[in-house]
């Protein structure tokens, strides 16, 4: 487990980069299929032209979902890049985001766990609701005995025109 004071990281501009297996991402491995997936992560430290440290963060992996339509497996290649700009407090954090609403903002963390922060950012990646673009269960017709409802009013109107 990496754990690194977040801001000392960016201003001194580090990096950090490896994998990870989606099980030993316990919020993650509940919304995907596949635990045995890896993803491959890269995080780099600096200080922007306001002179704010940053963490730029990139995570990409396949990833398999189900599809919320036909619920079979789903392949999702993940590929996210987050800029996150760290604030001493609070207040700072919610003025600049207020000024400017492309900004993602992080708390200075003296002990950041880098892993947990990858798995926040995948989960925010991931779709609500993920669905194939077509479905095997869209080819299917459904049949039912019921006769239609509407039926009786197309033999009305059928005899008011005789």
């Amino acid at each position: 487990m990496s754990v690194i004071n977040s801001a000392e990281f960016a201003i001194a501009r580090e990096q950090l980069a490896g994998k990870v297996a989606v099980a030993s991402l316990p919020r993650l491995a509940d919304a995907v299929l596949d635990h045995a997936a890896e993803l491959v992560w890269s995080l780099e430290g600096g200080v922007d032209k306001l002179e704010r440290p940053y963490l730029f963060l990139q995570v990409s992996g396949e990833l398999q979902l189900r599809c919320q339509r036909c619920l079979k497996a789903m392949p999702f290649q993940l590929a996210c890049e987050t800029v996150l700009t760290q604030f001493a407090d609070e207040a700072l954090l919610d003025e600049a985001e207020e000024a400017d609403e492309d900004l993602e903002g992080l708390l200075i963390d003296p002990a950041l766990d880098v892993l947990a922060l990858v798995e926040e950012e995948v989960l925010l990646a991931l779709p609500y609701a993920p669905r194939h673009d077509r479905c095997d269960a869209d080819d299917v017709m459904i049949v039912s005995d019921k006769p239609n409802p509407f039926a009786v009013l197309a033999q009305l109107k059928t005899r008011k025109a005789e």
